[in-house]
C-alpha cells in the first residue's frame, strides 16, 4: 500500500513540513487525527520503513508518536499536538522537561538504537500541553552498538541547556558523561542524573 493508494480517503489533507527526505502531512483517517510522514522519492523508502520498524519498538516504551500505519512509501502516526522544544523550555520547566529527554535517550541506549541528532533537540523534540516530551523524526536513526543518545544530549545540557537549568558542576558532568560512554549502566546513568539533581 503506497500512499497514493490512501491519499483520497483523508479527509483535510494538508502539507505541514517538507525535508529533503519527505514531506509531512496532517489529516483525519477513518475519523482519527494523523501525521503521515512520506518519501519524497524513491531512494528515501528504506528511510520511512526504518523509521516504522523503530517506531514499533520504542513506542512499547511510551516514546515517539504512536505508529498506526506503515506502508510502503509512508508512515502514519498519531499526530501530536506540541510545540518545539525551543519554543517551550524555560527555567521553570527545563528540569521536568530535560530530565524525560535523559529517561528515553536512556532507554533508546539500552535498545541499541541510536537517534543521532539527540545533541540537537530543538529540531526533533515535541513537548505537549502537559509538558509531555516526544521525540519525533528517527528516518537517520540505525541499529548500533556505538551508542551515543545520552552523551550527546549531555552535550546539549552543557551547552545551551545549562542556561535554563539549576546551577551544576559541567566538569563532573563531563566526567560522569566520559564513564557512561565506557559502560553504560544504570549506576553510571544515575550518576549523570545525581549531578543534575533530577530525581528517578
Amino acid at each position: 500500500m503506497k500512499f497514493e493508494d490512501i491519499k483520497s480517503k483523508i479527509k483535510n489533507l494538508q502539507l505541514i513540513g517538507e525535508g529533503w527526505r519527505g514531506e509531512v502531512y496532517r489529516g483525519y483517517l477513518d475519523n482519527q487525527e494523523l501525521a503521515f510522514k512520506v518519501a519524497s522519492e524513491e531512494q528515501f523508502i528504506p528511510n520511512i520503513q526504518k523509521e516504522a520498524q523503530i517506531l514499533q519498538i520504542i513506542n512499547k516504551y511510551g516514546i515517539g508518536g504512536k505508529l498506526v500505519l506503515a506502508g510502503e512509501d509512508f508512515i502514519a502516526y498519531e499526530f501530536i499536538h506540541g510545540q518545539p522544544l525551543k519554543k517551550v523550555i524555560n527555567k521553570e520547566n527545563a528540569k521536568t522537561l530535560i530530565s524525560q529527554l535523559l529517561k528515553q535517550a536512556r532507554v533508546l541506549d539500552k535498545l541499541g538504537i541510536n537517534k543521532e541528532e539527540m545533541h540537537r533537540p530543538y529540531t526533533n523534540v515535541l513537548i505537549d500541553d502537559n509538558l509531555k516530551v516526544y521525540l519525533i523524526d528517527f528516518e537517520r536513526s540505525k541499529f548500533s552498538k556505538n551508542l551515543q543518545n545520552v552523551t550527546q544530549l549531555i552535550q546539549f545540557i552543557i551547552g545551551e541547556g545549562s542556561k535554563y537549568l539549576p546551577e551544576f558542576d559541567k566538569e563532573k558532568l563531563i566526567e560522569a558523561a566520559k564513564v557512561y560512554k565506557k559502560n553504560k549502566t544504570e549506576e553510571n546513568f544515575q550518576k549523570i542524573l545525581d549531578i543534575l539533581h533530577i530525581r528517578d
